[in-house]
């Protein structure tokens, strides 16, 4: 009985085939899954999807990479756009909720970094605002380099500090994809987060997110694929189907000791 937070069955490779993945995936004990946009074109898929689907549900926004090359004069007419495409779909019950929305400094050059953050955390606000306008789940993407030094972890603070100041915590919000130093962690949690874990988790690499794990309340977390992003460790270099949740949860249960009935 697994319910997928963060499934992309409106991207390519699964999009073309969604039908058979979403099948497969309730094969392997998936029941339900949210499956959010990444811009106007894949948010209005999902909600077409979610139509066909009750136990399928969309979440519209747009990534925060889509704003990075955007000129200071073209952004207040594109966010005003986006607003408008974005709260037209909001009038559809498939629609639960807002994103994936956040910020990503991961990949900024340096030439480009000051004009992208500024874009980011202005459509981030736009997302934050509709969020608490229609009442919806807001869906967090979040990334930075990591490090001890605060610079390579400026994402994710600026994304608390958003919510601090704007998000009206009227509804659950979700970090999906975690990732971030536990401070930053420690505090959305008292903002009411909700944590996804996805199947990064199982990676050789990945002692940083099972730290993480360890001060998340099992109420709190969330299982995800992001597929087709970020197979399990048995998979990597492959893409990620949406079954593959059933491996991520396998591995919570044998090495993290969370018993199904939890998850």
């Amino acid at each position: 009985m697994i319910f997928d937070t963060h499934c992309h069955y409106n991207l390519s490779p699964l999009y073309e085939n969604w039908q058979q993945h979403w099948q497969k995936a309730q094969k392997h004990g998936v029941t339900k899954s949210i499956i959010p946009g990444t811009n106007i074109e894949t948010s209005r898929r999902a909600v077409e999807i979610a139509k066909q689907d009750k136990n399928l549900y969309a979440a519209i926004g747009i990534h925060p990479n889509e704003y990075d090359h955007i000129s200071a004069t073209d952004l207040p007419t594109t966010i005003y756009q986006n607003i408008a495409s974005l709260s037209m779909m909001l009038d559809d019950k498939n629609v639960i909720g807002i994103g994936e929305t956040g910020l990503d400094y991961y990949r900024l050059k340096e030439a480009e970094r000051e004009l992208a953050i500024h874009n980011q955390q202005e459509a981030f606000k736009m997302h934050v605002q509709l969020a608490n306008e229609f009442k919806k789940i807001l869906i967090i993407h979040a990334r930075d380099r990591g490090g001890e030094k605060n610079k390579n972890n400026q994402a994710y603070f600026d994304i608390l500090e958003i919510i601090q100041n704007d998000y009206q915590h009227k509804k659950p919000f979700i970090l999906h994809c975690i990732s971030g130093p536990k401070t930053y962690i420690e505090k959305m949690l008292e903002l009411g987060a909700y944590i996804g874990i996805g199947g990064n988790i199982t990676y050789l690499n990945a002692n940083d997110l099972r730290e993480i794990i360890k001060i998340v309340p099992e109420d709190r977390l969330l299982l995800e694929t992001d597929a087709p992003y970020l197979p399990p460790q048995k998979f990597r270099g492959q893409t990620c189907e949406p079954w593959m949740i059933s491996e991520t949860a396998g591995y919570l249960r044998d090495k993290l000791n969370l018993t199904p009935a939890t998850l």
